[in-house]
């Protein structure tokens, strides 16, 4: 009963995705008790108003995040996404747009930095989809992508009664363990096909509820569901994604 209060309750804020995903982009991430490192200082210049956006609120700015290793930076003109993203291998580096020598600027990822845990930096992407958030993981010293995925917007947290949509904790060896809710395709449309999509998506992503969620928001029979169930994975080199027993949510894809 109450997994069908829930769909009810998501069903009215789904029309809402998009300015939830805009609302998103503004949270300051280093503020949210996600289980990150807290940085040792955080360092903001401010270079004047938007050349984007004319609103005085919204700033052309450069943020620095310390660390004991290493310097994360990220260069916001006020467009969606940050202009850039960098790992500096050092936790005294200047807080200005020139790059230094060993500087790692992200190309591969377009977004905002979302925080730390060790040696593993983590951004998130400039936008929402099917109601979930893109996230990545970078190791710190290389710049090379380990790992990357879709996770229920944190907008939904309250929304939904949920008690956590994304946590990192450390492991014995220091790797980090990500346990979040995934939102991912299902390939199929559960709201039409019912038994035979869902046992197609519970063979693939493992899933181990049995009951079919409830699937809510359709206008249109043939849109293919996307799934949201919890997962924990640990950044090794070849991260596993595991589902984890909780709550499943299903609603078409946009």
């Amino acid at each position: 009963m109450q997994m069908r209060k829930i769909h009810v309750v998501f069903v009215c804020v789904l029309t809402l995705s998009l300015v939830a995903g805009s609302l998103y982009a503004q949270v300051d991430r280093t503020n949210l008790d996600e289980g990150f490192d807290k940085p040792l200082k955080k360092t903001v210049v401010d270079f004047g108003p938007s050349p984007f956006r004319t609103s005085q609120h919204v700033r052309n700015k450069l943020t620095c995040y310390y660390y004991p290793a290493f310097t994360v930076k990220e260069y916001d003109q006020g467009e969606k996404g940050a202009e850039w993203l960098s790992i500096v291998p050092s936790a005294q580096a200047a807080c200005v747009r020139m790059h230094e020598e060993h500087e790692k600027v992200t190309t591969e990822w377009s977004g905002y930095f979302r925080g730390v845990k060790g040696t593993v930096v983590f951004f998130y992407a400039s936008d929402g989809e099917e109601g979930g958030m893109p996230f990545a993981a970078f190791d710190s010293g290389t710049g090379r992508k380990l790992f990357e995925d879709s996770s229920l917007l944190d907008y939904y947290q309250k929304t939904l009664h949920l008690k956590s949509v994304f946590r990192v904790t450390s492991e014995a060896d220091q790797n980090p363990r990500l346990t979040y809710l995934r939102v991912a395709r299902a390939g199929c449309n559960l709201k039409a096909e019912q038994w035979e999509c869902w046992n197609k998506v519970r063979a693939q992503l493992g899933i181990t509820q049995t009951d079919i969620p409830v699937c809510s928001g359709y206008e249109k029979a043939d849109w293919e569901s996307a799934i949201v169930y919890p997962v924990s994975v640990v950044l090794t080199d070849s991260p596993q994604i595991k589902a984890v027993d909780g709550p499943v949510f299903c609603w078409p894809t946009d």
